[in-house]
């Protein structure tokens, strides 16, 4: 059913060129990796624990957007998980130009964007996967996540400074699915800055979930808090992101590309941030403390090879409550890349994955080898 609904979607989108001549559809950000796979015995991706080597198709986008005029948009995106949809996981219309029009001034002017789409929160989140990421495997502490409201976000501020400043500033239900259970709505906050003198970007997220009901999940990271079943509780969190590029000659540093397609020489990285959660009704002692902390690099040999690395750890600290701490867990990997076209790259990864020594947290077999073929058009 969900395959039929999809097919149905994606005509209606293609055909409405036919019905407007003014429209225009393109499929820009679309994407497919396929490949093998070894995940280790105990990681969960494993279905069969006993061979847990498989060939598969870990991610496919098929992304329409719609421009209906130079202010007015529209994105849907259906995704696939091993070649079965799952649904649209991108579904929002976007107006620029709205607060100038009105009020005709620059100063504050930003893209409004309404509907379902990705929780701005970190930079990592707008890579995280195995076509646009240098490397298979995301870090260990990745927090990302879907939600349904409205964001307003402004690139650059018309402000004379050393450098570019630009903010964006979402609302969401906070909750996963398409139920809205929470009347307290989440919030998402974000400042990015450009240095103009060195290719040199930093940003800073703020995120809250509101008070959430005992049943729901969290739309950010996909969470349920690990101590509350009965009671309301809350998620907050923030993340600090600096990159810097390597350029080299006539190079441009634009921080909005991806690392992989970025022009640099070299891409570096570095993520810093902590998720609380907690229940409101207890005390304020009484909540989880998660630490995540990524380092990351990407150097392109020539214009057809490269080689990443990436070192992460989360680091969990449970207050006030009977479970025990989860610890520090880490996670290594290293690979490259092969890029055989301008849309075509293949992708070898190796990730260790290194828990703490706890009875809560034992050692498990779950590093993983990878082996993909990537198209991104």
């Amino acid at each position: 059913m969900k395959t039929l609904l999809c097919i149905i979607v994606a005509i209606g989108f293609l055909t409405l060129p036919v019905l407007a001549e003014d429209v225009k559809v393109d499929f820009k950000g679309s994407r497919l990796a396929a490949g093998y796979m070894d995940n280790g015995k105990d990681n969960p991706a494993t279905v069969a624990k006993e061979n847990p080597g498989t060939f598969g198709v870990p991610d496919a986008k098929a992304r329409f957007n719609v421009a209906f005029d130079e202010d007015t948009s529209a994105v849907l995106r259906l995704t696939f998980s091993n070649a079965v949809a799952g649904g649209a996981d991108y579904a929002y219309v976007k107006v620029a130009n709205v607060i100038k029009k009105m009020a005709k001034n620059d100063m504050v002017n930003p893209d409004i964007y309404v509907g379902k789409m990705k929780i701005n929160f970190g930079e990592e989140t707008f890579n995280d996967n195995p076509v646009e990421g240098a490397l298979v495997q995301n870090s260990i502490g990745l927090i990302n996540g879907y939600d349904m409201g409205v964001e307003f976000r402004q690139k650059a501020l018309p402000i004379e400074l050393p450098v570019v400043l630009g903010y964006a500033v979402g609302f969401g239900n906070g909750n996963t699915g398409a139920a809205d259970g929470n009347n307290t709505k989440a919030y998402t906050m974000k400042v990015m800055a450009t240095m103009k003198s060195m290719p040199l970007y930093f940003s800073l997220s703020q995120y809250g979930s509101g008070n959430m009901p005992a049943a729901n999940t969290a739309a950010l990271g996909s969470t349920v808090c690990p101590f509350v079943t009965t009671q309301p509780w809350y998620m907050k969190g923030y993340e600090l992101d600096v990159r810097y590029d390597m350029l080299e000659g006539a190079q441009k540093f634009d921080p909005a590309k991806a690392p992989l397609f970025s022009d640099a020489k070299g891409v570096f990285r570095l993520a810093y941030g902590t998720l609380t959660l907690g229940a409101t009704g207890l005390t304020t002692a009484s909540n989880t403390t998660r630490g995540n902390v990524m380092l990351d690099a990407i150097y392109n040999v020539d214009k057809q090879w490269y080689v990443a690395f990436r070192y992460s750890y989360t680091d969990v600290d449970v207050k006030g409550v009977t479970t025990g701490d989860v610890g520090k867990t880490t996670r290594m990997s290293v690979g490259g890349g092969h890029r055989l076209s301008d849309s075509a790259i293949l992708k070898l990864d190796y990730t260790t994955n290194a828990e703490a020594d706890t009875v809560s947290n034992p050692k498990l077999d779950n590093d993983s080898v990878s082996l993909l073929m990537t198209v991104k058009w």
